[in-house]
């Protein structure tokens, strides 16, 4: 598993099928799942016993002990690969102007595999997606912190001790990461004992909370992994893409950009094959959001049942999502699919920065309507 920050994610129960309709059209599908409602109550709790968990406006700060966070959030980096732990972690989106929740059961032995799925959802109707995608966006999910990522996080936010807590009934210690102006974009709440994440709130730049990460229970420990399925059950998603691997596919024309702004950095990319195809799975970060871009060879279908069309970025593209953060569009013989655990300035950003249709022109425009008319008027076209 690579160990993508993105535990956090809204798409928790949400399963991403890609595949192409005929030679040249992909049609894609999310679905997210309920969560079981007695998760639900003791996520409610949980949020309602921790500090600043709702949506609400925070006011730019600075200070903090700036040492203590950063030995924290190292010891931390270090709990996720040592501590031997699972648990249920409740995932909460606050999108354009609707909530969502999902939930994510997590095992990890210490040096070892870290399992993920999501909560039984039985009982609520799905649409049909790959295994394999599903297991690799299950592995996304679990609340984590990466050497990687924390040097992602110290070149981008201030890291600073803003004293203790609690989350899934421990003592924690909270960790605030702001930005150069100040603002509030993360809180961390670490096992006082393990230094293990065990909640995790990110803030869009107005200080507002877009999502929370938060273990309802967790245990520690080699019985913990009593009930933990057999790694060597579970299929990997993809195959890890390194440097050589990612330069053969961009020279075979592929659009796999290295960063997609000047925060946002390649971190980690893997690719599987369908049958329709390719598809290649690109990871970026600046330490606490993340965006996973999806492309594969194809175009889109002029009709996508159930998505609708919105602007980001200056672009239209497609979406299944009411918070939007699955995004979805085609551009120069290839789709893209944009899922993003951030503010919706950075998803913005990202679409903005990926390759879109050129627009006709005037001339274009007209000329393409030219040959509208010429067609209507010719008996024999």
């Amino acid at each position: 598993m690579i160990p993508l920050a993105w535990s956090h994610w809204k798409i928790a129960s949400t399963a991403v099928a890609l595949g192409l309709v005929g030679s040249c059209a992909a049609a894609l599908a999310l679905s997210s799942a309920p969560n079981p409602s007695a998760v639900r109550r003791a996520g409610a709790s949980s949020r309602r016993a921790g500090q600043n968990s709702w949506p609400l406006r925070l006011p730019p700060a600075h200070g903090g002990d700036a040492p203590l966070g950063l030995a924290l959030m190292r010891a931390a980096a270090s709990a996720c690969q040592t501590v031997t732990y699972s648990g249920v972690q409740l995932v909460d989106w606050w999108g354009r102007g609707e909530a969502s929740a999902s939930v994510v059961q997590v095992w990890h032995r210490r040096g070892g595999a870290t399992l993920a799925r999501a909560a039984d959802t039985r009982n609520a109707p799905q649409k049909a997606a790959p295994p394999d995608i599903e297991n690799a966006q299950d592995q996304d999910r679990v609340l984590w912190v990466s050497p990687r990522l924390l040097d992602l996080m110290r070149a981008n936010f201030a890291i600073g001790y803003s004293g203790r807590g609690s989350a899934a009934g421990r003592l924690a210690e909270v960790v605030d990461f702001r930005r150069p102006d100040g603002s509030l974009a993360a809180r961390f709440w670490l096992d006082a004992a393990t230094k293990l994440p065990l909640r995790r709130e990110i803030f869009d730049d107005a200080s507002r909370i877009v999502s929370e990460e938060a273990f309802v229970s967790v245990t520690l420990g080699s019985r913990a992994l009593g009930a933990m399925p057999d790694p060597d059950g579970q299929q990997p998603w993809t195959a890890q893409l390194d440097r050589a691997a990612l330069a053969a596919l961009r020279a075979r024309g592929w659009p796999l950009p290295s960063r997609l702004s000047a925060d946002l950095v390649l971190f980690g990319a893997s690719h599987t094959t369908t049958p329709a195809g390719e598809v290649v799975n690109l990871s970026y970060s600046d330490g606490l959001s993340v965006v996973s871009l999806f492309v594969q060879r194809g175009q889109l279908p002029p009709d996508l049942s159930g998505w609708h069309s919105v602007t980001a970025g200056g672009h239209t593209v497609y979406t299944v999502d009411p918070g939007e953060l699955s995004l979805a569009w085609s551009a120069r013989g290839y789709v893209y699919t944009v899922i993003a655990d951030a503010p919706a300035s950075t998803v913005s950003d990202v679409v903005a920065a990926l390759p879109h249709q050129d627009q006709p022109g005037f001339w274009g425009r007209m000329a393409r309507g030219f040959r509208r008319l010429f067609s209507w008027a010719n008996p024999f076209g």
